[in-house]
């Protein structure tokens, strides 16, 4: 089974909330916004004085994720990941790390300004979920707890924005904006990355760039059920 999961590669809020259940309902809604000019003359349409609808703009999309169940240990700790999400240079480690980010980028970008730029991905790319998006709205209910106090389940419902994208809902790669041949593989138990490298590559040397394409920290762990993409190898140095 592939579980769906949040993957931010925005520094410097880079890392991945997977869920441990898959949603049961995904509801997107999208509007668009148009005027209509009324006329003097009956004869300009139907009803009677009406003319035709001009279009003004389109929102984004907004995509409502509910009863998304977190479980175990893991709890409380992804559940913040989500809340540091909605603020922008989360704490001081965030503040230090984005302010030194916007030196290197010379100005031009202040990162404790801007939400970071999350994927929401559940299913192969072509036929799934794959969007760019903001989040918009968390809210986390914790159902149990342990006996130290510490929350082992938890419902939380989220609403995601989608953001501006040159392919608009077209799939795209998470990690690349949607390099081409890029191919997804399906972690099952006992994969890891060094394994993946030799298969997929011929070697074992490319593991640290299919670990840096998909932000993970630990290539000896990886969750079953994740999809993982696989670079195109005329994108190695």
């Amino acid at each position: 089974m592939v579980n769906a999961l949040l993957v931010c590669t925005s520094p410097p809020m880079v890392g991945t909330v997977p869920f441990d259940f898959n949603p049961d309902k995904i509801q997107i809604t999208r509007d668009a916004h148009f005027h209509s000019y009324g006329s003097a003359s009956s004869n300009t349409g139907t009803p009677a004085g009406s003319t035709g609808s001009t279009f003004k703009k389109a929102e984004p999309l907004k995509i409502s994720l509910s009863e998304i169940v977190f479980s175990g240990l893991e709890t409380k700790p992804l559940c913040d990941q989500l809340l540091n999400w909605m603020s922008p240079g989360a704490g001081k480690l965030g503040q230090a790390v984005g302010g030194a980010m916007a030196v290197m980028s010379a100005g031009k970008r202040n990162y404790t300004n801007h939400l970071p730029i999350i994927t929401f991905q559940w299913g192969p790319p072509q036929m799934g979920f794959l969007y760019q998006v903001m989040l918009q709205h968390t809210q986390i209910s914790y159902t149990r707890f342990n006996r130290h106090g510490v929350p082992v389940r938890a419902r939380v419902a989220m609403t995601l924005q989608e953001q501006p994208s040159l392919l608009g809902t077209l799939p795209t790669n998470p990690t690349s904006g949607g390099l081409p041949g890029r191919r997804g593989h399906t972690v099952t138990q006992g994969d890891d990355l060094v394994s993946l490298s030799r298969t997929h590559y011929g070697t074992t040397a490319r593991w640290r760039d299919v670990a840096d394409a998909n932000a993970i920290d630990d290539p000896l762990r990886m969750r079953p059920g994740r999809t993982v993409y696989l670079p195109n190898p005329d994108e190695f140095d």
